[in-house]
């Protein structure tokens, strides 16, 4: 099972709710374990999943008919309610609508009153719709909620994201073997996705790489420039494993490095690695965003940088966010990424990602590139 019920029953008992409606496509999978369909893009259609705070109250879900034999036999959820998506004379065992199955399954509980529900997702007129099927419901939005839910792994979510990562890291690998003087950014860039590919993963839309002086905006695409000694070859991606994600960021100068690009480079290294030291439970991450800065204005004064990690899971970012103004502390079982970036606008990229399992006295490294300056 991937959902962490206990952890959602606790949440929702600490935030006084009796039961919490996921409708945003990576929620529903989270909960469910139903692969996404294509067809989750179609608002009009929900797939619904029903989490309650009383452990006696089985979770439900609500799915299009076409849909159901196939949820029935990959999900682990045995309650579970078909609608017509367009009504049929062969409507066998179907719900006339999603908005009857939610209407039917609410009001058979006696004394939930106060739901979640995904406010940034669910469109006005499904909330509306909600508060008219039933009266004297009180929704709540629960976006922060779900998120805090999600941030503390269950095993299997521990699994699938140390074999993603296992599967990019192998890659990365594959990728930088193939690294030789004239190959373009999306020639090296085609052989990562297809050795994901290779070995059973998926690759995902966040897929960061360039050399040289292209290196150094942000969100660098994959174009035609060709390699050349003295480049770095920057990127930040990752992969995707039967839902759960991996990613890092990698940063090589092609056979040499300048004076000014070592000092960089050990500065990012640097405020990376002094702040992946203070894993563990209890710390808080706004003061392992500190730590980071600190360490890299010794030889950057001027840097700046909004986050230096985060969460991961179904989604490539998830919660806790490490910026300067959040309150979380780290438990056990979260699995969290540490990164530093330096955008130079004439020396490049200077990135350094790697992704840990939090355990009860420190954290587990899962990911170990080479980190030296130069490659080749």
């Amino acid at each position: 099972m991937l959902a962490n019920l206990a952890r959602a029953r606790a949440v929702m008992t600490e935030q006084g709710l009796d039961a919490i409606v996921l409708a945003q496509p990576n929620n529903f999978v989270y909960a469910t374990d139903f692969p996404v369909p294509s067809t989750f893009s179609f608002i009009d259609r929900p797939f619904l999943a029903l989490l309650f705070r009383d452990p006696s109250i089985e979770p439900v879900a609500i799915v299009p008919g076409w849909d159901l034999p196939d949820f029935r036999r990959r999900s682990w959820m045995k309650k579970v309610i078909g609608y017509a998506e367009f009504r049929t004379d062969r409507d066998v065992d179907l719900m006339p609508n999603w908005r009857a199955a939610l209407k039917a399954c609410l009001t058979s509980l006696n004394g939930v009153v106060r739901v979640g529900v995904e406010e940034r997702y669910l469109p006005k007129w499904i909330l509306e719709a909600l508060m008219e099927d039933v009266p004297g419901m009180t929704l709540v939005d629960s976006t922060a909620i779900v998120r805090s839910i999600r941030s503390v792994k269950t095993p299997e979510e521990i699994r699938r994201l140390h074999k993603a990562a296992e599967i990019m890291e192998r890659a990365v690998e594959v990728m930088l073997a193939s690294a030789e003087d004239g190959i373009t950014e999306r020639e090296l860039g085609t052989i990562y996705a297809t050795e994901v590919s290779r070995q059973g993963g998926e690759n995902i839309a966040n897929f960061v790489l360039g050399f040289g002086a292209d290196s150094g905006f942000s969100h660098c695409i994959p174009g035609d420039r060709r390699l050349a000694p003295g480049d770095v070859i920057r990127f930040d991606l990752g992969a995707r494993y039967m839902g759960y994600h991996a990613d890092t960021a990698v940063s090589r100068f092609w056979r040499r490095a300048g004076d000014r690009e070592q000092v960089l480079y050990a500065a990012m290294l640097d405020s990376q690695r002094e702040a992946a030291a203070m894993l563990r439970p209890g710390v808080r991450v706004a003061d392992i965003y500190r730590k980071a800065i600190e360490v890299a204005r010794r030889s950057i004064p001027d840097f700046r940088m909004e986050h230096v990690g985060h969460g991961i899971g179904v989604e490539h970012h998830e919660s806790p966010a490490f910026t300067a103004s959040s309150n979380v502390a780290l438990e056990a079982d979260m699995v969290i990424n540490v990164e530093t970036l330096y955008l130079d606008p004439v020396c490049g990229g200077f990135g350094i990602e790697d992704t840990y399992l939090i355990t009860e006295s420190g954290a587990d490294q899962w990911t170990h590139f080479d980190r030296a300056i130069c490659l080749g």
